[in-house]
């Protein structure tokens, strides 16, 4: 074997290794890379604009509630602001009762 065949055979085999190791590199590598962009399928999509869809409902029929509730809760204070003064009645000595649906004087503490 001449000195040129030896380093052609020299050069093959370091070639051999460097390839395998470069295979085994990519190899560790690819679990490591992942996708920038995942798409999901049309029916999951579906999915998610008819949940969407729902939550918006949602929240404007709780809007909706929340203006009756405000509606409501000021037409009753005006009701009882209006029986303190028919009554001839203080709020700094009478509450009202919701639950009696009544006055009662405020107890003086001193």
């Amino acid at each position: 074997m001449s000195e040129l065949q030896a380093v052609e055979a020299e050069v093959a085999k370091v070639a051999e290794e460097a390839k395998a190791e470069v295979v085994k590199i990519v190899e560790e590598v690819k679990p490591v890379a992942k996708k920038a962009l995942v798409a999901i399928t049309a029916d999951e999509k579906l999915i998610l604009a008819e949940t969407e869809v729902e939550y918006l409902k949602a929240t404007m029929e709780i809007q909706r509630l929340t203006k009756i509730t405000e509606a409501k809760a000021k037409e009753y204070q005006t009701a009882v602001d209006g029986f303190l003064t028919k009554y001839g009645l203080s709020k700094a000595e009478y509450i009202f009762d919701g639950v009696k649906k009544a006055f009662t004087a405020i107890e003086k503490k001193l």
